[in-house]
């Protein structure tokens, strides 16, 4: 136990020490039942001493006989165990006196440090400076995501807390000496170290505080330097909260430069350190070999990671995070979420385009990017949605569907207007050549040209225009018969990072350069994917002051859900002798699917082997679980939806992940510090239907569904999703329950368990999903053709037991 004596410092003991030891002495009496059952107790004597005053030691002495009278045997003032006064110096090593015998050398530096310890996590604790919230977690300012944090400034709430912690640095002072700390939540403590110093005729040299956190080295440089005048010969260095190590890391490495390079002594006194073991801060000053020392260690490294790899994220229970401000050290967040839903305008827009792709199977999934664009991209990395041009480009109702755009966007649309002066349309030759036609698609070639002049003639520009290649050598030429009001067009069928539009715009500026009049250029791209729609925005500010129009646009991340699933399989460590043989195909079928892009990757054509593996392989459209090859699953969108009319499964998961990731980012700006929360209870309540519900729930990520009612209220979210299982009429097989609930059944019920293992749906109501699903299983046929989808529920159920709550 440790024990912090008060007085006040105007005080002085010598004056009336009778007095003085008599008051102490009261003190402890009146919390002797504290102490009594303590092996070791310390106290910290009132006062300080100064580097050439005298100690109280004749006092501290005599005070420590009076105390064994107090204090009754069996305590820390018997013959086995240790009651001492720790006495704090300036400039000078700490006084220790012990009653009975005195602890060995290495048992006083291990005390000392357990002492210092023990008062840092009260004031900690006390003044409420370790924030462990239960329903989200933070994001520090490093980018590092954690379920602690320290904020150190709240642990000094008065005078006093900031002097017992600086008397703990009593002994590193030296006359001049140089402070750098890490954070202005500091200053108490500065300011109480200057009176000490200030105290005893003891000037304070120069002290420099870090600005920000978190800082680049030559931030912490300047720092340091700060620090230093041409008389100081001492630093002290001390940092509050080390969490990562990185900052730590930094700030050694610069303390150690200008040690060598000046010839300075350093300490560095890192109060709280989350990685290290409380047990391992064993030592109370700083030693010549390792100049730095940890006070308080909360041994918790596995807590913290970075966003890319964050457990908790997809904790139901802490999925969302509040931001930590790099200058005051505060949560940056409310706790109220703003609910929204999938834009129905940005849906609608898109209808005509995702319908197309759909009647032509225009779609691929986990593919490469297109071969003229993989240098921005890279084989590695696939693109969750690419939409297959080559298919999309065919003439056939090509031009009506661009009228139809046009007659949305209206007749006074600037953007057109500008676009309709076209005389000359430059596109990359591989965008106006003929294409091989996909494998799956039966091969042949498409003539993309001829889909081009569609999409002018759709734009009612003359189908007569010439189409040029941005390297053709005729470009200039080209350019040289042009009117003086024609403008050139940049054409492009897709647009994802803008790669294509850069490269066209380069090829023709060398061109224009040349020529002697301003020429207007405009772009125009058939389909754009940017992941952001600031990324558009951007790509359209370079075309000013002419233009930049795309017909349709998608929204999607860089990232597909399906990496989300994929280290879910990867991390679960299912027994495979504990599952049935469904659940083993099931999971060797899904784990095969996962790794197509990775097996077909180096093929110019990615997409089309996937279809050739036989019977026996996944589909790569299977998108969601329970799907296979029987086709006893919801195929299609009933009737026309916000998404579009008829969609199949996988046309509907790319249409709707655009309009959620369009949502989710637009939506912020408003939210401001809010959580954007997609509204799943009013969601399922809205309309009903499998595979949209499937879709959204898949492109949503943990944290981003709010289940309808009050967070602390698990009814309303366990009434939403009952709401959503019971309208899948269940009962005894197929006779009960029809064989459209059925098909639903087999797509929503496993993916609503894939999405309880992903945090997805609040603990709350896992116990109903997997209640209910073991339900609808025993209620389906013990046929072959249902042998997969009861794998996908096996594996679900199977995922939640071994990853309880």
């Amino acid at each position: 136990m440790f024990v912090d004596l008060l007085a006040g410092s105007h005080i002085d003991p010598m004056e009336n020490p009778r007095r003085e030891l008599e008051r102490l002495t009261n003190a402890i009496q009146h919390r002797v039942q504290q102490a009594s059952a303590i092996d070791q107790v310390l106290l910290r004597w009132p006062w300080l001493a100064g580097p050439d005053e005298d100690t109280h030691i004749e006092l501290i002495e005599e005070w420590l006989d009076r105390l064994q009278e107090v204090i009754p045997g069996g305590s820390a003032s018997n013959g086995s165990a240790h009651l001492g006064v720790i006495q704090h110096r300036v400039a000078g090593d700490p006084l220790l006196r012990w009653a009975g015998e005195t602890p060995s050398h290495s048992e006083l530096a291990t005390l000392l440090s357990h002492a210092r310890a023990v008062e840092l996590h009260a004031l900690l604790l006390r003044n409420n400076a370790v924030w462990e919230p239960t329903t989200y977690h933070y994001r520090l300012p490093s980018g590092e995501h954690t379920d602690v944090f320290v904020r150190f400034a709240d642990a000094i709430q008065s005078p006093r807390d900031a002097y017992v912690i600086s008397c703990w640095l009593t002994d590193r002072l030296h006359r001049g000496i140089g402070i750098v700390v890490d954070t202005g939540g500091l200053t108490p403590v500065l300011t109480q170290i200057e009176s000490f110093l200030a105290r005893f005729d003891l000037e304070i040299g120069p002290t420099a505080i870090l600005p920000s956190y978190p800082s680049g080295r030559p931030t912490v440089r300047r720092t340091v330097e700060g620090a230093i005048r041409p008389l100081v010969r001492h630093i002290m260095g001390i940092q509050t909260v080390s969490s990562s190590g990185n900052l730590l890391m930094t700030v050694t490495d610069e303390l150690e430069r200008v040690s060598q390079s000046r010839g300075l002594d350093y300490t560095l006194d890192v109060l709280v350190n989350r990685q290290e073991q409380d047990e391992t801060c064993n030592r109370f000053s700083p030693v010549n070999e390792e100049r730095t020392v940890t006070w308080l260690g909360l041994g918790d490294p596995t807590e913290s990671s970075s966003t890319a790899s964050c457990k908790l994220c997809n904790d139901p229970q802490k999925a969302h995070y509040v931001a930590i401000d790099p200058r005051t050290y505060g949560a940056m967040a409310l706790p109220a979420p703003n609910l929204v839903m999938p834009d129905v305008g940005y849906a609608d827009k898109a209808n005509p385009f995702w319908e197309r792709v759909a009647s032509r199977k225009a779609i691929a999934i986990e593919a490469n990017s297109h071969p003229r664009s993989r240098v921005a991209r890279g084989r590695q990395v696939a693109l969750p949605v690419r939409p297959i041009f080559e298919l999309i480009a065919e003439p056939d109702g090509l031009r009506e569907m661009v009228e139809q755009r046009v007659r949305q966007f209206g007749r006074s649309h600037e953007a057109l207007e500008s676009i309709r002066r076209t005389g000359l349309v430059v596109a990359s030759a591989g965008d106006f050549a003929t294409a091989d036609r996909p494998r799956v698609a039966g091969g042949g070639e498409a003539d993309l040209e001829a889909g081009l002049r569609s999409v002018l003639e759709g734009l009612s520009l003359n189908s007569s225009i010439p189409i040029v290649a941005d390297d053709d050598p005729a470009l200039s030429s080209k350019i040289e018969e042009l009117g003086n009001d024609d403008a050139v067009l940049l054409f492009s069928w897709g647009s994802v990072t803008g790669l294509t539009l850069r490269r066209l715009k380069l090829s023709l500026a060398d061109v224009l350069q040349n020529q002697p009049d301003d020429r207007s250029v405009n772009g125009l791209v058939f389909h754009s994917r940017p992941s952001t729609p600031q990324e558009w925005t951007a790509l359209q500010n370079q075309f000013r002051p002419n233009v930049l129009l795309d017909l349709w646009t998608s929204c999607f991340p860089w990232e597909s859900p399906l990496s989300d699933e994929r280290r879910l399989l990867d991390r679960a460590d299912l027994v495979s002798q504990q599952l049935s043989t469904s659940a083993q195909v099931f999971l060797k079928h899904r784990q095969r699917f996962l790794n197509l892009h990775q097996i077909h990757m180096n093929a110019d054509d990615d997409w089309s082997p996937r279809f050739e593996a036989g019977d026996e392989a996944p589909k790569p459209e299977h998108i969601f679980w329970g799907m296979s090859h029987d086709d006893l699953y919801q195929t299609h969108v009933r009737g026309r939806s916000l998404y579009g009319k008829n969609l199949d499964c996988l046309t509907a998961y790319a249409a709707i992940g655009a309009v959620v990731n369009f949502t989710r980012l637009t939506e912020r700006p408003a939210a401001a510090l809010r959580w954007v929360m997609f509204d799943l209870g009013r969601l399922v309540r809205s309309y009903f239907d499998a595979i949209i519900t499937c879709s959204v729930i898949r492109w949503l990520r943990p944290g981003e569904l709010w289940w309808g009612g009050d967070r602390d209220d698990p009814d309303s979210v366990r009434d939403s999703v009952s709401f959503l299982l019971d309208q899948l009429s269940y009962g005894n097989g197929i006779e009960e329950s029809g064989l459209d609930a059925v098909r639903e059944q087999v797509l929503l019920v496993p993916e609503l368990l894939l999405a309880c293992a992903q945090g997805k749906v609040p603990v709350t109501a896992h116990d109903l999903v997997c209640e209910k699903a073991r339900v609808i299983l025993r209620s389906w046929p013990d046929e072959s053709s249902f042998h997969l989808a009861r794998g996908a529920v096996e594996i679900g159920l199977a995922l939640l037991e071994a990853n309880p709550p």
